[in-house]
């Protein structure tokens, strides 16, 4: 029941978010490398060319990945549902290579994950490179496919600051990067603090650091509507003469 509670909230603040956000969490993929070029299965992938390297055989895989962001599990599952949302790329490479910013198929480096709701600090992050016989095919429920999977648990503060990860999984290897950004006019720890800027009948101020309201000079009130250097009002009647 609780499981369920927590899909129908996830569910609604990304409806809701699709309007307004409060914060985006992003992913850069930077680099994999797949020594042997081989899947988990330790066979080379299907439809992948072999070349004699020496007394060993070097396999070519045509590499994508699937990428799942869900809440904090203490022993992650890379089963669904992705609750705070996942991603499937196109083929960005073969067997080792640095992950591109963009490519032919509209996909764009880093990833981002938007929050319509208040950051909550931590995250789990599932990972996996996926082999596939045809570029148009990126199917990845067949576990034949799955070259390497990598899981994460991690504490995370909102900041500009990049943190830099390196993953190892049989014979590959990940490196990326990620960090939590507060969207236009949010603020705080979580990002659940809003303040715009305005100038206007109903209020005078700029935001701080953390998103307190600041009057502009010869403002004030809660929300800066009231001038000091205002005189009365005065409600002034038309006068009839019968």
């Amino acid at each position: 029941m609780g499981r369920l509670f927590l899909l129908l909230v996830v569910t609604l603040s990304l409806l809701t978010c699709q309007v307004l956000c409060s914060g985006v969490f992003e992913l850069k993929l930077q680099e994999f490398l797949n020594k042997k070029g081989i899947p988990g299965n330790s066979n080379c992938c299907p439809g992948g060319s072999a070349h004699p390297q020496g007394h060993n055989q070097q396999c070519e895989c045509k590499t994508f990945f699937r990428v799942c962001l869900k809440h904090y599990q203490a022993n992650v599952s890379p089963e669904p549902p992705c609750t705070y949302g996942g991603a499937v790329t196109p083929v960005l490479g073969s067997n080792s290579f640095q992950v591109p910013e963009t490519n032919a198929d509209s996909f764009t480096n880093p990833i981002r994950f938007l929050f319509g709701f208040t950051w909550p600090g931590t995250f789990s992050l599932i990972i996996e490179a996926l082999h596939t016989d045809s570029l148009d095919d990126l199917a990845t429920d067949n576990p034949e496919r799955l070259i390497s999977r990598v899981t994460t648990q991690r504490h995370l503060t909102v900041g500009d600051e990049w943190y830099k990860d390196l993953q190892t999984s049989g014979r590959t290897e990940l490196r990326y990067s990620y960090r939590f950004l507060c969207d236009e006019h949010y603020y705080g720890d979580g990002c659940s603090v809003f303040c715009r800027p305005r100038d206007d009948a109903f209020g005078h101020f700029t935001c701080g650091e953390r998103g307190e309201i600041i009057c502009n000079s010869g403002w004030k009130g809660q929300y800066c509507t009231e001038s000091p250097n205002a005189g009365p009002v005065c409600n002034r009647r038309q006068l009839v003469i019968p």
